[in-house]
């Protein structure tokens, strides 16, 4: 018996309306918090590419789309008119260089504002910037980074928190806690600084919860096409590269469902689903005409045979997938050896779940998932060497990562109805948050010892230091740690087994 082919062995007693409402926002509020930590604890301009965001957001909320083009630079890359103050500091001794790339240098030395305000984002679809643009133009914040930085943090709270409400909804609702494989150090790390790639990660997570209700007779609604479409229209007007993962995500969600009851949702889900996706892709063609939008980038190309580039992109696999769990910063912050373990804990548990589920449509998507990890760098360096060199990175694979929290979900949930086995239940519960939580605290701790002593110094961050954030480190680092045992009390209570009817 599968769970998305048989109805539940019982009755159970769903949550009330009170303790959901109390839950999201519990969650939410708890994610922000978080978030905040990295937002308040990370220099400026660390996250990669962060300086480009923000100028492109900045421009895009003061009515400036493209910036200017510079004679002899990339048409990808332009300059916008903006404060001065809000430039990177890019002297030969004490700019952003001084440090970048130099794990054991600390953040202090890079200092001024004298940088040139020209952005590789330029040219980047301009929805996602002219929202958190807006707001922090909004709040009256439009030179402050950090006000950037909050107002991504807030919509990926709210789309991971709207994701746990829609697992808990779900009759896997007791494993939502695996969602959390999903919230890699990395991902964390982004949605406290200021990149699209957060929200892409973010609203991938809330797509994939939602595939554990397209099985049920409620999702055959107008309403229903309309969230699922409106999410996948802002996921592809967020980054271009989320076009790739729309797709295959696509095939996966089909290959979990069957083709059988996804024809049971019926026009009046597909209607407005493919409608505003339709409008979406059509939107993102008309802004890659308008603004010229190219994978052109003469700093960076190659002149490699095919095969070389594939050889290449193999041999950096497992850099990659380092990178995906946490390489943090501009790829100079390596994480302990913990993290990756505890990661790897994790969907080696999603594994196991799937083999014992014996669902063939769960094992054939983990296949998929697993085998687009590995084929998309390699298909896409291959498109991008010679115009771009070879442009993947380990992050952008995350949302596809994602989905494996909800395949642990539907195969446990699986498993544990045939062979029920409360104590294994309960032991992946815990297991998954505390992976989480210890891997979260363990992350955060060593960036902010990157950036105060350099990788390699000292642990205890008290004292003088060379550089440190507005709040002292290790009462950030306790905060940090605070918040992370609170919302996993909080998924772990909000989605506890409930009780049998009766």
């Amino acid at each position: 018996m599968t769970s998305f082919d048989e109805p539940a062995p019982e009755v159970i007693v769903p949550p009330s309306p009170q303790r959901r409402s109390v839950a999201v926002w519990g969650i939410g509020a708890l994610l922000m918090a978080l978030f905040t930590t990295w937002t308040i604890g990370m220099p400026v301009f660390t996250s990669p590419d962060e300086a480009a965001h923000l100028f492109k957001a900045y421009g895009t909320a003061h009515g400036e789309w493209l910036g200017d083009l510079q004679p002899g630079q990339s048409p990808n890359i332009r300059v916008f008119h903006m404060p001065q103050q809000m430039a990177p500091p890019d002297g030969p001794d004490d700019g952003l260089a001084c440090y970048f790339g130099y794990p054991d240098r600390t953040a202090d030395c890079a200092v001024g504002h004298d940088g040139v305000l020209a952005s590789t984002a330029a040219v980047y679809p301009p929805f996602w910037y002219g929202v958190v643009g807006g707001a922090a133009r909004i709040t009256g914040q439009s030179t402050h980074q950090r006000a950037y930085r909050a107002a991504s943090a807030v919509l990926c709270a709210a789309l991971i928190a709207l994701a746990f409400e829609s697992a808990r909804r779900s009759r896997q609702a007791s494993l939502s806690p695996l969602l959390l494989i999903g919230l890699t150090p990395m991902a964390v790390f982004l949605a406290g600084t200021l990149n699209p790639n957060a929200f892409e990660i973010a609203g991938f997570v809330l797509a994939w919860s939602l595939v554990l209700h397209l099985p049920e007779p409620r999702a055959a609604t107008t309403r229903a096409g309309f969230v699922v479409g409106l999410l996948v229209a802002a996921l592809l007007l967020s980054r271009f590269a989320s076009a790739v993962w729309v797709a295959l995500g696509a095939l996966v969600a089909v290959t979990i469902v069957g083709f059988a009851r996804l024809r049971t949702l019926g026009w009046r889900f597909f209607a407005p689903a493919l409608g505003c996706t339709a409008a979406a892709l059509a939107a993102l063609a008309a802004w890659t005409a308008y603004s010229g939008a190219s994978a052109d980038d003469p700093r960076t190309q190659v002149d490699w045979t095919t095969g070389h580039v594939i050889r290449e992109t193999i041999s950096r696999m497992p850099d990659m997938t380092e990178a995906m769990i946490g390489v943090l910063g501009w790829l100079d912050t390596p994480l302990p050896p913990i993290v990756h373990i505890l990661f790897a804990a994790l969907s080696l548990t999603v594994l196991i779940g799937v083999v014992l589920s014996r669902n063939r449509r769960l094992v054939v998507a983990t296949a998929l998932v697993a085998s687009s990890l590995f084929a998309v760098p390699i298909a896409i360096n291959v498109i991008s060497a010679e115009n771009a060199g070879l442009i993947w990175q380990g992050r952008y694979s995350l949302p596809m990562f994602a989905a494996l929290g909800v395949i642990g979900m539907i195969g446990w949930r699986d498993a544990l109805d045939r062979m029920p086995r409360p104590v294994w239940e309960q032991t992946i519960r815990i297991g998954a948050c505390a992976a989480f939580g210890v891997a979260e605290v363990i992350s955060f701790w060593q960036a902010l010892r990157r950036y105060t002593v350099g990788s390699d110094g000292k642990i205890w961050l008290s004292g003088s230091l060379p550089w440190q954030p507005g709040i002292t480190p290790m009462a950030l680092i306790a905060l940090n740690a605070t918040i992370v045992v609170g919302l996993c009390v909080v998924v772990l209570r909000s989605t506890r087994p409930p009780a049998p009817a009766g």
